[in-house]
């Protein structure tokens, strides 16, 4: 156990907790963490890859350039499912209605 301490280290895992782990469940959480930590590469070697390309049209043809939502298509779920919830709606109406009664009321004691 104590030969794959450094390498449990290295890929991840605390070094207190490794003491509280038995062999089986060192092994899931290290090939876990190896497994995220080669989907981050591939999503930054992607995202490095579409920056390169966007330079090139910039550099190139600006008016073939596409827009922001065709270059990268998951930000158009990403702004839909950012849509402000009706109750924020109605809490704004409220503070402008109430900011309203406030000037109101500021008004009719002055005069």
């Amino acid at each position: 156990m104590l030969a794959i301490y450094p390498l449990a280290v290295q890929s991840g895992i605390d070094s207190d907790r490794f003491w509280e782990l038995d062999f089986d469940e060192l092994m899931v959480q290290i090939i876990a963490n190896n497994r995220n930590r080669m989907d981050d590469m591939r999503m930054r070697a992607v995202m490095d890859h579409k920056q390169a390309e966007m330079m090139a049209f910039a550099l190139n043809d600006p008016s073939k350039m596409p827009s922001v939502e065709e270059a990268y298509p998951f930000i158009k779920t990403v702004t839909k499912s950012v849509a402000e919830p009706e109750w924020k709606q109605d809490q704004l109406l409220l503070m402008q209605q109430s900011q309203k009664i406030k000037t109101a009321r500021k008004f009719k004691k002055t005069t």
